[in-house]
């Protein structure tokens, strides 16, 4: 589920994987951010909408890290 369903929506925010796993970006407009994690979360809550998942699949864990925001003047907040 994760690279079929969930990474495509990453790459499209332009979040990069990193050696570690994570998916990283410099920078990402918040309004396209809130719209891509609210299509991950519908992912998450139905996994079993996808024939190819296993009915007994399970969200072992999700982490969310936001470093900062910056203002749209560029300084941060």
């Amino acid at each position: 589920m994760r690279n079929h369903h969930v990474v495509p929506l990453f790459n499209a925010l332009g979040l990069q994987h990193t050696a570690t796993g994570t998916f990283e970006s410099a920078r990402v407009d918040r309004a396209q951010a809130a719209d891509i994690l609210s299509q991950v979360l519908q992912v998450l809550a139905d996994p079993q909408q996808y024939p190819e998942v296993d009915p007994q699949a399970a969200l072992k864990h999700l982490w969310v890290y936001i470093d900062h925001a910056e203002l749209k003047d560029g300084s941060e907040e």
